[in-house]
Formats: structure tokens, C-alpha cells, sequence
């Protein structure tokens, strides 16, 4: 890992230009890799260059950049939480933006290094939003069990976020971007909910998948077993789900729709926990966009063949061991075209859907 790569995560997300991908890397980075000491670097500098933003008075812009330069001890598990909040009132003063104030939070408070044979984080902590992160990079999936009991199954490029512990809370919260599969613990006095851009999914003890990439234009929620509410909050609607139905959130027209789904869709969203990713008669476009969040690489179509239904599926096996070029290849031979190597990615070439007239 270079530092330029680093640097170069940083500042996209920092300026709000990541794709989920590289959020799910920067994070990455900053739970395995050994990069105290340049994370810090890049934190210092922002600060350094928020100074004619800045409202504080100098012994408390201070006090920040010696938290994180190091010449003050960090907080503890044990800080009082109204010291925590004051350390990020002086970060929302200094810094107007909550992008910052997060990499901060996650820096400064966030638990132990990730032990490299499991998914679980080595160490629990009370950082400020009391939100523990997993994150996946691309071609690389994790199997991540919960507080309560939930397991869940993330897929590339995602990132979950969830409390140490759901002890003494009414309700069970976590924050998805990217995709999961999710088997919910049934506890009927603590409904679970995942919180996905302007969706919110509530349960109390089902199964099913949540599709949430950032750049995507859809948000799906999928029922395998028992029953969910989803929630729009732009609009103030909600949708109740059963298995074999389907929720969908279209983030142009802000519109939630509900749908009903062949008796075998469920069963194809189930083998996603072990890491099988089938597609039935699925437009190619959402292929395609899939896999650019499993893969992190950009895929282009032909226009003629952006809507031709696709049926195909692969297997996510051991991190980053899948080609992409062998998952494209049988896709573009369904639609009697090839897959064409460029300098940004790849182009699936084709003239027209299968059975149509070119």
C-alpha cells in the first residue's frame, strides 16, 4: 500500500467524489494496514487548511491537531461521553463537514486493528456515534454476526455500521451502504432496522436482502422469509413485504414501489450468503452496474444491448481471486457479441438482443 494511494482515497472521500468502492478501501485501509502515522499526516493538513474557516479559539484548534498528532492521549473506552462530545463540537466548528467529523470519529475512537483470519472486529469500543465498521473491498465478501444474534452476509464493496452492544435500546439500529444479506435474530420487543440512504427497513425476525450501492439509481429490499416494512423518508411511505415480494426506491423521483417476484427470486437471493450471485433474465444495465460495485472495474454495453435480459451467475470465491474477464465473456457471448479490453475497463459489444431481428 503507497501512500499516494492513501492520499488519494482520502481526499475523494473527503470531497465527496468516492465511489463505494473506494469508501469501502479507504476503511479498509485504515482497520488493517499499519498507517497511523500518514492518516494522521492527512488529518493534520485538513485542519492546517480549514484555518480561515475556522471559529474556535486557538487552545482549542490546539488541543484537536495534538489529539491527532499524537502529543496528547488519545480518549478511552472509559472518557465520558459528554467529553467526547465536546472534542467533536470543536470538530464541527473548525471543519463544516460531517464527512470529516466521521474519518475523525473513526480514527480517533474506532476499536482495535481487525484480525486478518476473521470478520469481527479484535475490540469493542463507545466512540461518539457508538457505531461500530466492517467494511468489504472489491471481490471480497464477509460473513458478520451481530450482538444480538443477526448474521449477516456483505457483499463487495460495503460497508456496515452497528452498535457494540443493542443492551438497553428499544430498537436495533444499523447503517448498510453497499449490499447485505441478512438473517434477523427474532426478538418481537426490539424491532430491527437498517438504515439505507433514505430507505429505512424494519423487522423483527425475517430474512433478506438489501442492495444499496451509492451510485445506483435503485434501492432494493428483497423478502426471502417472513415479513418487512419498508420506509421511504422523502416522502413519508411505507410498503409492507412479504416473502417473494419486493421493494424498490427510485432515488431520481424519490418513488417506492412494491412488487411481486417469481417463487424463485427468493431462493436466488438465499445462495447470496454463500457467495453465489445469480441473475434471471435481469437487464444487463443492472449487471453490469453489480458489477462494477463487486469489482470496482467500469464495464460499458453497446446501447443495443443495455435492456436485453441476462440469466447467468458466478461464484465469489477467495478475496480478489475472480477475473472479471472470465464472468464478462459468457455474458457477452449470450449476446452474440465479444468483451473488448480498454485503458478504463471493458465494453461488451453487441448489435441487438437474442431472438430480435439485428
Amino acid at each position: 500500500m503507497s501512500q499516494s494511494r492513501l492520499a488519494y482515497l482520502f481526499h475523494r472521500y473527503v470531497n465527496k467524489e468516492h465511489t463505494p468502492a473506494e469508501k469501502a478501501e479507504l476503511f479498509s485501509l485504515i482497520e488493517k494496514e499499519d498507517i497511523d502515522e500518514e492518516l494522521k499526516t492527512l488529518l493534520g493538513k485538513m485542519i492546517e487548511g480549514s484555518e480561515a474557516e475556522m471559529q474556535l479559539s486557538e487552545d482549542a484548534g490546539d488541543k484537536i491537531l495534538k489529539v491527532i498528532v499524537g502529543d496528547v492521549p488519545q480518549p478511552s473506552a472509559e472518557i465520558p461521553v459528554s467529553r467526547k462530545t465536546v472534542i467533536l463540537a470543536w470538530l464541527s466548528t473548525a471543519v463544516a463537514s460531517v464527512i470529516f467529523i466521521g474519518l475523525f470519529a473513526y480514527f480517533i475512537f474506532r476499536p482495535g486493528k481487525s484480525d486478518k483470519t476473521g470478520d469481527q472486529p479484535t475490540a469493542t469500543t463507545t466512540i461518539a456515534s457508538s457505531l461500530l465498521h466492517i467494511s468489504t473491498t472489491t471481490g471480497e465478501g464477509k460473513n458478520i454476526k451481530l450482538p444480538d444474534g443477526t448474521q449477516v452476509w456483505l457483499s463487495p464493496s460495503s460497508v456496515l455500521e452497528y452498535p457494540a452492544s443493542f443492551r438497553g435500546k428499544d430498537l436495533r439500529e444499523i447503517n448498510l451502504s453497499g449490499e447485505g444479506f441478512f438473517e434477523v435474530a427474532h426478538d418481537p420487543a426490539h424491532p430491527f432496522i437498517i438504515h439505507s440512504g433514505n430507505i429505512e427497513t424494519r423487522v423483527v425476525g425475517t430474512s433478506f436482502n438489501i442492495q444499496a450501492y451509492d451510485n445506483q439509481e435503485e434501492i432494493n429490499v428483497m423478502v426471502v422469509t417472513g415479513k418487512v416494512n419498508v420506509t421511504n423518508r422523502a416522502k413519508v411511505e411505507n410498503v409492507e413485504l412479504v416473502a417473494n415480494q419486493r421493494a424498490v426506491f427510485y432515488r431520481k423521483t424519490t418513488a417506492l414501489v412494491k412488487q411481486e417476484t417469481d417463487t424463485i427470486a427468493a431462493p436466488i437471493m438465499l445462495k447470496r450468503k454463500k457467495g453465489e450471485f445469480e441473475y434471471k433474465a435481469q437487464r444487463l444495465q443492472k449487471v453490469i452496474d453489480d458489477l462494477h460495485e463487486y469489482f470496482g472495474v467500469k464495464i460499458q454495453a453497446a446501447a443495443a444491448i443495455k435492456e436485453c435480459p441476462v440469466t447467468f451467475n458466478f461464484y465469489l470465491s477467495d478475496k480478489r481471486s475472480d477475473k472479471i474477464e472470465e464472468i464478462l465473456e459468457p455474458i457477452a457471448l449470450s449476446m452474440n457479441g465479444s468483451v473488448q479490453k480498454k485503458e478504463e475497463g471493458f465494453f461488451i459489444d453487441g448489435k441487438a438482443c437474442p431472438g430480435k431481428d439485428k
